[in-house]
């Protein structure tokens, strides 16, 4: 009887791994997709009201914690670069970005704010387009490898199970 809820639980355990697996695939589309909408909002509020770079991300920042954190330091006194950077390492990190996600992150805010409004509108179209590529990457791999995921999750806890007993 022990065996059998011990086989059970390894089920269990390799299904929830898989879809645990799985389930960062989707975080981290949709994590660049709020980014997405940041980099909308924030080309918009550049070209029509030349809102400042702390404003933007104080007003649009919600959807991401790292914005809202970066927005944070930023009105504590702290600079810019300085502020993002930090943001981005302790906050973007646990956020489901993936490793090119957060280079393109550090980048982005490396220049972000540090141009006129024409560079800036330039700056954000360049990124704008690299965190669409990114988005459709993310995309195709969350379709090919969900699922996957899933599959060996379940298999490696039904093959745990067969060996226990």
């Amino acid at each position: 009887m022990l065996k059998l809820a011990g086989a059970v639980l390894l089920i269990f355990a390799g299904i929830l791994a898989g879809y645990m697996e799985s389930h960062k695939l989707s975080v981290r589309v949709e994590k660049l997709e709020k980014f997405l909408r940041f980099l909308t909002s924030a080309k918009t509020e550049i070209r029509y009201s030349s809102m400042p770079v702390e404003s933007i991300v104080q007003r649009y920042g919600e959807g991401l914690s790292f914005l809202a954190d970066c927005a944070k330091r930023n009105s504590g006194g702290q600079g810019w670069p300085s502020a993002w950077n930090e943001s981005v390492a302790s906050r973007a990190a646990g956020e489901g970005f993936s490793k090119k996600d957060l280079d393109l992150l550090y980048r982005f805010g490396g220049g972000f704010g540090a141009t006129d409004t024409e560079g800036q509108l330039s700056h954000i179209s360049l990124y704008l387009g690299l965190t669409a590529e990114a988005l459709k990457s993310a995309k195709e791999e969350r379709e090919k490898k969900s699922r996957l995921y899933q599959m060996l999750g379940t298999f490696a806890g039904i093959a745990s199970a067969l060996l226990l007993c």
